[in-house]
């Protein structure tokens, strides 16, 4: 059978033929059986009330109560008036280190438990829009592509300049050929664009001291982009009845009465005509200008 120890609460085995207790705690060292009961009534008489004991000296203590002779009454009182002093002496010394670690064995540790952080949410996006992994780079990949780059501008470049003479007839691809040939000191046809010359103003009439002869002026500008050359002057006269009299195309120093200064005829610029010509037929009523 088992008994519970009074001050350690651990479980005790009786002695299996007497069904007695061991006379200690093989724990604690607490009495049990009659010394539990002579110690705990020797506590209750102890004027601390202290339940602190220490039972090896009271082991000791009560063997040699046993076998001396009872005290008379002044002893008794001397012996009682230094229980509290002995008692506690006896547990400082000895009692208090072994009954407390042994209670620092049974008492359960108490853990606390702290809740972890919250890990911190990390979007990310979604796998087919994510960047891929910095790879190592191809220094012959990324050379070799710059020169297949330069070798096709330069195709680009001189193809332009070989067709330039054509291609500078467009509006689209001049500017880019002017600053082609400005960079490379290459030269352009002059832009030749006939319908940009204006006609501010025209008049052909009699000579006033050559008789059948017409004395023929005209204002004309360029409203083209670029300069031109100087045009041809195409002249057309006609009769009364609508019949074409006569025609006939005039170079620049025709009808400007000499060369020119310059070649050609800025953008915005005007130029003005000035001639006499023979007479085709008489009463010559109509007149037309156009610039080839």
């Amino acid at each position: 059978m088992f008994i519970n120890c009074p001050y350690c609460r651990s479980l005790v085995t009786t002695d299996p033929a007497t069904d007695r207790p061991p006379p200690r705690c093989p724990d604690c060292g607490g009495p049990l059986g009659a010394q539990a009961e002579d110690s705990a009534a020797g506590a209750s008489d102890s004027p601390t009330g202290s339940a602190k004991i220490d039972w090896v000296n009271d082991a000791t203590a009560g063997t040699a109560t046993a076998d001396s002779a009872p005290a008379s009454g002044d002893e008794k009182h001397a012996l009682t008036d230094s229980a509290p002093e002995q008692i506690v002496s006896d547990v400082s010394v000895g009692a208090v280190p072994e009954q407390t670690a042994h209670l620092e064995e049974d008492t359960p540790s108490i853990s606390v438990s702290i809740p972890p952080s919250r890990p911190r949410i990390t979007r990310h996006a979604p796998s087919f829009v994510r960047a891929p992994a910095a790879t190592r780079p191809r220094t012959r990949s990324r050379t070799a592509i710059a020169v297949i780059l330069a070798l096709s501008a330069s195709l680009c470049l001189q193809i332009l300049l070989a067709d330039r003479a054509r291609l500078a007839e467009s509006a689209r691809w001049r500017p880019l050929l002017e600053f082609a040939c400005d960079a490379l000191s290459c030269d352009l046809p002059p832009w030749r664009e006939p319908g940009a010359f204006t006609l501010l103003q025209r008049d052909v009439r009699q000579h006033p001291t050559v008789r059948g002869a017409l004395r023929v002026s005209a204002t004309f500008r360029n409203d083209a982009r670029w300069a031109q050359p100087w045009p041809r002057l195409q002249l057309s006269l006609s009769d009364a009845n609508g019949r074409r009299a006569g025609e006939r195309l005039f170079e620049a120093r025709e009808y400007l009465g000499g060369s020119p200064e310059q070649a050609v005829l800025g953008s915005g610029e005007t130029a003005a005509v000035a001639m006499d010509i023979l007479e085709p037929a008489p009463n010559i009523v109509a007149y037309d200008f156009r610039f080839r």
